[in-house]
Formats: structure tokens, sequence, C-alpha cells
């Protein structure tokens, strides 16, 4: 899993054309946001009907 993530980071990286850490961070705030779109598109726009942990 590591190895995948690395690589998908490389590729992040090329295609944006910034730094290792730059991509990093990046692209985990858009997993992030992806992740939450998700959420809200299955509780039907009622965040109260899934359960997230707090950051």
């Amino acid at each position: 899993m590591t190895l995948i993530v690395a690589m998908l980071i490389m590729i992040y990286k090329q295609a944006n054309q910034t730094g290792y850490k730059t991509a990093k961070r990046r692209m985990e705030i858009e997993v992030q946001e992806l992740i939450i779109a998700i959420a809200v598109i299955r509780a039907g726009g009622d965040l109260n009907k899934i359960k997230l942990s707090a950051p």
C-alpha cells in the first residue's frame, strides 16, 4: 500500500510540476475533500446520518 501511495504522489507531483512535500499536502487535501463529498452524497445532504470522528 505504501508503494502505491508513493507512486500516486510521484504521478501527482509530475502532473502538477510541484515538489514532493507540496504534492503530498495537496493530494491529502484533495482526497479528504473527495471523501467528505462522497459522505455528503451518500447521506443525502444530511451529515447527521453519518458518524464522523473528530479531526
